[in-house]
């Protein structure tokens, strides 16, 4: 996976990020019109079941910080920081509108100040909830790493994904002790998306993407350009019918531990436009921000005013452009 396949997959998974925030609940999706129904559901709150960015960030994440690891990684501190300062400048620009239109709601005592700041227990933008758990492991990924050299790959694979099973289930049983106890909850995080985050470090260390790539590359290539054109465009055909299939298998199935991963893979053997690719770079480039900057719009202070163009696709259209105008 290249630097910019990378910004390809954050930018759809920024999409999928604003997409599920708009219409996750059925509260947001009465504010709008929605065009298609299916079996008395609209469509768009059937697709939040799809749409699950956290596990597309955290791949590429995983990834990434592993091709760094293994070339000698010495920017991670450096890495946190500047995710922290991003962060910073967002929240208290934003905090400091929310004083002035909503005075009632945004001053707030010293502890959830430091609490929201260092994203300890996001009181004021709770979808920053992502923000430490993956600080947390941005700094422990070399130790991750190092752990991870004793096994084979499928050892890792399978422990990773019983560990995410299992916290699942003890996270979902007890969501109100651990909102009770963050300092509990922070760590079990940790564990509990490193799963994901292993995925693409296995990923990586296996050159699976880039062994698939190889594999599809050669099945297309042929004598003639004729054939070669048609076995492209039979490649392309079988990756996007992957893709969709994924996504409607996905939106009835809860247990998604291969979806992203499948997604990822298709994706990057599918087609696409020249013109998609560089929109969805482009989105993908600023995904940290717009990921920062969109639950501002749609749920803290401009509500009213994101939901006002009634129909889910210009809502949709709108919190990207402005989210990536911010």
């Amino acid at each position: 996976m290249e630097r910019r396949d990378s910004q390809i997959i954050k930018g759809i998974a920024i999409l999928m990020m604003l997409f599920l925030h708009l219409f996750n609940r059925m509260n947001n999706v009465e504010l709008c019109q929605p065009w298609v129904w299916i079996g008395g559901e609209p469509l768009v709150y059937i697709l939040r079941q799809a749409f699950n960015p956290v596990s597309f960030f955290l791949i590429v994440g995983g990834y990434g910080l592993y091709k760094s690891y293994e070339k000698g990684d010495r920017n991670r501190y450096s890495r946190v920081f500047k995710l922290y300062v991003h962060y910073w400048i967002i929240f208290l620009i934003f905090v400091g509108i929310g004083c002035f239109i909503k005075p009632d709601v945004f001053p707030c005592g010293l502890f959830d100040f430091l609490s929201n700041i260092t994203c300890y227990h996001n009181t004021i933008n709770h979808e920053m909830w992502f923000m430490l758990p993956y600080v947390g492991l941005s700094l422990l990924a070399p130790i991750i790493f190092r752990f991870y050299s004793r096994f084979n790959f499928l050892t890792i694979l399978l422990v990773t994904l019983a560990l995410y099973s299992i916290l699942t289930q003890v996270i979902l049983s007890n969501l109100k002790w651990f909102y009770a106890h963050y300092w509990v909850y922070n760590p079990t995080l940790v564990l509990h998306l490193l799963y994901f985050f292993s995925l693409g470090a296995l990923a990586a260390r296996a050159h699976i993407f880039e062994r698939l790539r190889r594999w599809v590359d050669k099945r297309v290539q042929a004598r003639g350009e004729e054939s070669a054109v048609r076995r492209r465009l039979l490649a392309g055909v079988l990756a996007w019918s992957a893709i969709i299939a994924l996504i409607i298998i996905n939106c009835h199935w809860e247990y998604n531990y291969f979806y992203a991963f499948g997604i990822i893979s298709c994706i990057l053997v599918a087609p696409m436009p020249e013109i998609v690719k560089g929109t969805l770079a482009l989105l993908g480039k600023h995904s940290m921000n717009m990921w920062m900057i969109h639950s501002w719009w749609c749920y803290y202070l401009f509500r009213d005013f994101t939901y006002s163009f009634r129909y889910p696709l210009i809502i949709f259209l709108m919190l990207v452009a402005i989210s990536l105008i911010c």
